[in-house]
């Protein structure tokens, strides 16, 4: 795997999906615990120095360092990032929604494997 798509998925997806997937395979809804667990996946992510960055930040910093991937596999990519923050973020005002913000954060698997595909035909 390219070098920074691996620092892609070990900072970012990686981070990002966990607690979405834990929350997807639980039996049971989520308590505010749980809830918390989900937005610090995508608002409390740490920068190359420790320092706290949301998810997006971290992609557009990440973005200067792309390889030759094209600008369509990029923006495919924010677009999948940006609707799970903005579906994350619903969370504390609407705590119902954690079902299709976890879905939302899920995709972002899926999104990253299809900028990996991207970048192997290259």
């Amino acid at each position: 795997m390219h070098p920074w798509l691996s620092r892609l998925r070990h900072d970012l997806v990686k981070r990002a999906v966990w607690a979405a997937r834990d929350l997807h395979e639980a039996a049971r809804d989520p308590d505010a615990a749980d809830l918390a667990e989900l937005r610090r996946g995508m608002f409390e992510l740490r920068d190359s120095e420790g320092r706290p960055i949301t998810a997006g930040e971290l992609w557009r910093r990440m973005c200067t360092d792309a390889p030759a991937i094209g600008a369509a596999a990029l923006d495919s990519f924010a677009s999948v990032l940006t609707a799970a923050e903005r579906q994350v973020a619903k969370l504390p005002a609407h705590p119902d929604a954690w079902r299709e913000a976890v879905e939302a954060v899920l995709r972002i698997e899926s999104a990253f494997a299809a900028l990996a595909r991207t970048l192997e035909k290259e």
